[in-house]
């Protein structure tokens, strides 16, 4: 989420139709995102305060989008993403934890380590900072990673095999209770007793064989799109979306599937004002229905009986029975509230503010550490 260099525009890539003023819409968000994390743990997930907060993802997204249209150099860009995110991380993890005491927290962060040095426990430690709860950074960086399978033909073409590995591994550690260390030892086991082809043929069947088979089935996609692609020129802007999808619901980041979904539907629609509005607010009343009903706003209770049937979804007496009449109440509940910031993408500011490079990259971890200290100050460091 930094500012680009601009290059001139190319009749293959879509202009962006929207709002450009990238430096404004950085802060605007910045703004509501300390909003929603300041409801979140400082006020007790304060509904109004979170609500307000929704506004921030697309406002980010939209400006991923435009920087990616700008940049000069792809992969520089996601190395930035990506830095920002493993430093943003542990931040990340001590603002936003519900415990409150931060104190409490780093204790059980680092209490595999408190009976003496080990790799496991040191894994533990990792995991549980880096990888238990991801930032947003890494639903981000996944977006750009669909993003370039889809506008660069040949980014992904080199990387099939060890993308579909990396990807295989994943999901096999999700099914382990995403750890690495139980796959190893199902694949080293069968070699305790020494070096046999008996061994070697547990091991593969543990890679290969076992259900749920998915190293085995995603190695055989790929192959199937390489083969029917036309010598692999188009293979990434098919499995590369999927695979991002696929990863960030393996990983649970934050947003989801739905979140790189989100943003990959933006880039498609980025060239059309009207198509950027259609995609926001039919894919958001979408996301909507998977939260729960906004109660009560500023105190009041929302008489949701009384709205009218197509928004209601209240339950009506037929015939003695309780029937379920109309459809979900997307308006009112939480994600839905995103449609707040369609505005600021859609009207071209007249002006922009040209933000420092190295301030862009600081917005996000000041805030963390701006949440950090207010913690301390209101809840102290220990209980």
């Amino acid at each position: 989420m930094t500012d680009t260099d601009r290059k001139s525009p190319s009749p293959s890539v879509p202009v962006p139709a929207g709002n450009t003023a990238t430096g404004i819409l950085k802060l605007i968000a910045l703004v509501f995102m300390f909003i929603d994390h300041s409801g979140k743990v400082l006020f007790n997930n304060m509904t109004e305060m979170r609500t307000l907060g929704r506004i921030a993802f697309p406002i980010y997204i939209w400006c991923m989008v435009v920087g990616f249209y700008r940049t000069r150099n792809v992969t520089r860009y996601l190395i930035r993403i990506m830095l920002v995110g493993l430093v943003s991380q542990p931040l990340y993890l001590f603002a936003l934890d519900y415990q409150g005491h931060l104190g409490i927290l780093w204790e059980k962060t680092f209490q595999p380590l408190a009976a003496g040095f080990s790799f496991p426990a040191l894994w533990e430690v990792l995991y549980t900072i880096f990888m238990a709860k991801p930032n947003i950074f890494l639903t981000l960086l996944m977006g750009l990673l669909a993003l370039c399978a889809i506008r660069e033909k040949d980014w992904l073409k080199k990387a099939w095999i060890p993308g579909c590995f990396v990807l295989a591994m994943a999901l096999l550690a999700f099914i382990h209770d995403k750890r690495f260390d139980p796959i190893f030892q199902k694949i080293s086991g069968p070699f305790a007793g020494g070096f046999t082809f008996g061994a070697v043929w547990e091991a593969v069947k543990v890679i290969f064989w076992n259900v749920p088979n998915y190293f085995f089935l995603i190695v055989a996609g790929a192959g199937l799109l390489w083969r029917f692609s036309k010598k692999g020129r188009r293979m990434g802007q098919i499995w590369g979306p999927v695979a991002m999808i696929l990863l960030a619901t393996v990983l649970k980041v934050d947003y989801g599937w739905r979140g790189v979904l989100f943003f990959i539907l933006i880039y498609a629609a980025q060239n059309s004002r009207p198509a950027l509005a259609t995609v926001m607010v039919s894919f958001l009343l979408f996301w909507g229905t998977i939260y729960s009903v906004t109660a009560s706003l500023l105190g009041e209770k929302i008489k949701i009986e009384l709205l009218p049937d197509s928004l209601s979804g209240v339950l009506r007496v037929v015939n003695g029975y309780k029937v379920y009449d109309g459809p979900v109440p997307s308006l009112l509940r939480s994600e839905t509230y995103a449609l707040m910031g369609l505005p600021l993408i859609l009207i071209r500011f007249p002006k922009d503010l040209r933000l420092p490079k190295w301030l862009s990259y600081l917005l996000y971890p000041g805030h963390l550490i701006l949440l950090i200290i207010l913690k301390i100050i209101i809840f102290g460091w220990s209980a």
